[in-house]
C-alpha cells in the first residue's frame, strides 16, 4: 500500500511534463520512464482490497454497514471541497451564470470533482461487488481462478475500443475491468510461487522498460503523447502489478515489524490520495522554480506526502473528521 502510495504521487509530479511532448526532451523521457514503472499503482490498491476481502465470510448487508460509509463519507466531503477549489481556482465564480454554475456542479457530482476522485467511483463499485464475488471464490478452484484470470488479460484487448478493428466482438463484460485485480489480488496472496524472489523484480523492470519503450515509439509516431500504454487495466500494467505484488509477499513476512515512517504512510495512505492534489498543485510550481525536472518529481512528491500526512493529521483530531478524512 505504502509503494502504490508513492506511485500515484510520482505519476502526479510527472505527467505534467508528458502532456508537452518533446521526444528528444530529458524531461519528457524521464517522466515517461517514472510513469512506466509507477502505472500499477492503482491496481495494487485494488489487488490489496481482493487479498483482504475475499477471505472474509459475512454478510452481505454487514459488509455494506461496515465498508461502505467508509468510502461514502469521505466520497461525499472531497467531492464539496474539490468542487470548492475548482470554482476558485480554475473560473471566475463572480461572473458565472447560477444556470452555469449548477451545471458545472452536477457534471463534477456525477464525474468527478477532481480528475483523481474516479478513484472513488470504481472502487465503491466493485465494494458492492465483493460479497457476491466472495460466493463464487469460495466455490472455485485455483484452476477456476487461472482461467477465470486468462479471460480477464483477452477481455483487456477484446474490451479495448482501439483494437475493435482486428479483434472479434465477444463480449466479455464479466471478465473485464478492475474487479478482475480484485481476483488477481486473491489468487496471489493464496497460491505459492517458488520462483526466485529476484525474478519477479526483474519482471516488473522488464515490464516497465517494454512500457516505456512503447509509449515513446507510439507517442513518436504520433508526434503527441500517447498514454495507451499507460491504460491501468491492460497486460502490461497487471503483470507489473502481479510481479511487484509476489516480490513483496517474498520478502516480507505477514508478521514483520515494518519500520516506523511505513506504518505512518499506511495508516494514512487513503488520507494521501484523497488530499494531495491540493498541496501538490502549490508544491510543484514552487520546487520548479529552483532546480531542475531531475530533483523536481521526487521532492515535490516528498513534500506532497508530508504535507498530505499533516492535513489529514489535523483533519482527523476536528470533531467527525475521522470520518470524512480518508
Amino acid at each position: 500500500r505504502v509503494i502504490a502510495t508513492v506511485f500515484v504521487i510520482l505519476i502526479h509530479a510527472s505527467t505534467g511534463f508528458l502532456n508537452r511532448f518533446d521526444a528528444d526532451s530529458f524531461d519528457w523521457n524521464y517522466a515517461n520512464w517514472i510513469n512506466s514503472a509507477t502505472r500499477c499503482s492503482v491496481p495494487i490498491f485494488v489487488m490489496l482490497s481482493g487479498a483482504l476481502l475475499l477471505h472474509k465470510d459475512e454478510e452481505t448487508l454487514l459488509f455494506y454497514r461496515k465498508r461502505i460509509p467508509k468510502l461514502f463519507y469521505p466520497f461525499a466531503f472531497w467531492t464539496i471541497i474539490y468542487l470548492i477549489y475548482y470554482f476558485y481556482r480554475y473560473t471566475k465564480f463572480s461572473i458565472l451564470s447560477s444556470e452555469k454554475i449548477i451545471a458545472i456542479a452536477q457534471d463534477k457530482i456525477l464525474h468527478g470533482a477532481n480528475a483523481h476522485l474516479w478513484y472513488l467511483y470504481m472502487i465503491i463499485g466493485l465494494y458492492l461487488a465483493i460479497p457476491y464475488l466472495r460466493k463464487i471464490i469460495n466455490q472455485v478452484s485455483i484452476r477456476e481462478l487461472e482461467i477465470f484470470l486468462v479471460l480477464w488479460f483477452i477481455s483487456m484487448i477484446v474490451m479495448n475500443k482501439f483494437y475493435y478493428p482486428v479483434v472479434p466482438k465477444f463480449d466479455l463484460t464479466f471478465f473485464s475491468g478492475y474487479l478482475g485485480y480484485l481476483v488477481l489480488g486473491y489468487y496471489l496472496s493464496v497460491k505459492s510461487f517458488n520462483w526466485n524472489k529476484w525474478m519477479y523484480i526483474i519482471g516488473y523492470v522488464v515490464i516497465s522498460i517494454f512500457t516505456v519503450y512503447m509509449t515513446y515509439t507510439w507517442s513518436l509516431s504520433a508526434n503527441k503523447y500517447n498514454p495507451h500504454w499507460y491504460n491501468y487495466v491492460f497486460p502490461n500494467t497487471a503483470l507489473a502489478a502481479g510481479f511487484l505484488f509476489i516480490f513483496f509477499k517474498k520478502i516480507i513476512p505477514q508478521d514483520a515489524k515494518l519500520p516506523k515512517w511505513i506504518q505512518i504512510v499506511d495508516e494514512y495512505s487513503f488520507g494521501i490520495y484523497l488530499v494531495h492534489i491540493l498541496p501538490l498543485n502549490h508544491i510543484h510550481p514552487f520546487v520548479s522554480k529552483y532546480m531542475s525536472t531531475v530533483y523536481v518529481i521526487p521532492l515535490a512528491t516528498l513534500l506532497t506526502i508530508l504535507s498530505s500526512i499533516g492535513i489529514t493529521y489535523v483533519l482527523r483530531k476536528i470533531p467527525y473528521g475521522k470520518y470524512v478524512s480518508g
